[in-house]
């Protein structure tokens, strides 16, 4: 019962993990100029529309910002797919 968390503790993180989640958003949808999903459920980023061929590309941009992905992976076909991805 010691390492529970306070109320006040858990708003603090919670704050800071949305505006990690939305400047992740922010950062990829301006440079990839895609619509950027979050499903919180299971802490997966989806662009949608986007087929990325090469995810290193994905890979510099975020890393740039400071944030590491993985788990990059195509969802669909390379002409109708979209591109998924976690961060660490």
């Amino acid at each position: 019962m010691r390492n529970l968390i306070t109320y006040e503790q858990y708003l603090i993180t919670e704050a800071l993990e949305k505006s990690k989640v939305s400047a992740i958003k922010k950062i990829v949808s301006e440079k990839l100029r895609t619509e950027v999903e979050y499903t919180e459920s299971s802490g997966v980023f989806t662009c949608k529309g986007l087929s990325l061929c090469d995810f290193t590309i994905l890979e510099d941009i975020l890393d740039k910002e400071g944030f590491e992905a993985k788990n990059i992976k195509l969802d669909g076909s390379l002409i109708s797919g979209s591109t998924e991805f976690e961060i660490k």
